[in-house]
């Protein structure tokens, strides 16, 4: 029998590609990630006394200035009052760069060109392209070349939304807010308009410890509370079970137990990352999905020890350490085997 598995990688301009998935006023947008360069958490906007409609303000994006869209009076909402758990998705069309301001992103998802529908309801000014039906969900599509017409309108309307007002005015909450526009230009960089998934990595965390993944790999994210996991007899304290994912079942890897990062098996995970296979698909049970960053010139570390086999690369960052996983070792590793004679 041949256990020698690899993974596949997607390639967007075929039959599929990612869409970064995010709420605004309980209902979910989703913008194509080839034009996302990253999401951050929200810092501190400077917002000028006369902007145009939709316009929030500015910031600095790692030595760049860039204008921060409120979507919500595009589409004809009510824009909500601001919390320091809103992010922005950084987003670069033909070398224009914009931040699209989202309540909190909701998940990444693959989908195929085929599956997505015209909406019929759309005006040639509008920003929604597609629509894409998923679980009795709808999840609208952003045309983010029409957006970023609306971005570099200068004769638009003037906004009549005071933005001020729907900052967070404790002062915790300005602190952290300040603390994150320090840190965006502290990490300033030559600026690229590579937008793929080439360089593109996801931030999750186990327990005290940050783990990026390499984009490629995932096929999507999901919830824990929406999945019923069965147990599986005679297997590993790793492996939690099996999940029906809209009929593929999957393997469930606790990276937690499997990592030996912890000897607690009943802290609770929320989230699960599907890895793409080859031949097949694994789910890998975290603690929480942060955010999506594009690292570039990353060398491999040079361990010692056994325990640090599946990691490809560690470094510091604001004295913190970062770590990523080498997902080949371990979709290949003889310990996810199960044989069901």
């Amino acid at each position: 029998m041949n256990n020698n598995y690899s993974l596949t990688t997607v390639n967007t301009k075929e039959a599929s590609e990612y869409y970064i998935v995010f709420f605004l006023k309980e209902k979910q947008y989703a913008i194509n990630i080839k034009d996302v360069i990253e999401i951050i958490n929200i810092p501190v906007i400077d917002i000028p006394q006369i902007a145009p409609e939709g316009i929030i303000g500015i910031f600095n994006y790692k030595g760049l200035m860039i204008k921060v869209v409120d979507i919500c009076p595009v589409l004809g909402f009510k824009t909500s009052e601001f919390t320091i758990n809103n992010q922005l998705i950084i987003v670069c069309i033909e070398g224009n760069c914009f931040a699209v301001h989202t309540e909190n992103i909701s998940n990444i998802i693959h989908i195929n060109k085929s599956e997505l529908q015209p909406i019929p309801f759309a005006s040639k000014n509008s920003i929604l392209k597609d629509v894409y039906k998923i679980n009795n969900t709808s999840i609208s599509i952003i045309n983010t070349k029409a957006l970023d017409k609306i971005v570099s309108n200068v004769n638009a309307n003037e906004s009549k939304i005071n933005y001020l007002e729907l900052f967070p005015q404790d002062e915790k909450s300005k602190q952290i807010l300040e603390l994150r526009s320090i840190q965006n230009i502290q990490k300033q960089e030559v600026f690229s308009f590579e937008l793929n998934t080439t360089n593109q990595y996801v931030l999750f965390t186990l327990e005290n410890h940050n783990y990026y993944l390499d984009l490629k790999y995932i096929k999507e994210f999901t919830s824990i509370k929406r999945l019923n996991i069965t147990k599986l007899p005679y297997t590993k304290k790793y492996i939690k079970g099996i999940i029906n994912l809209r009929g593929e079942f999957l393997v469930v890897i606790d990276l937690k137990l499997f990592l030996n990062s912890t000897n607690n098996s009943n802290i609770t995970s929320n989230k699960i990352i599907i890895i793409e296979g080859k031949n097949y698909n694994l789910a890998l049970l975290v603690d929480d999905i942060k955010y999506i960053k594009n690292l570039k010139n990353i060398q491999p570390s040079v361990f010692t020890d056994d325990n640090s086999k599946y990691i490809y690369a560690e470094f510091m960052e604001d004295n913190k350490l970062y770590s990523i996983l080498n997902i080949e070792k371990i979709i290949n590793d003889e310990r996810l085997y199960i044989n069901i004679d």
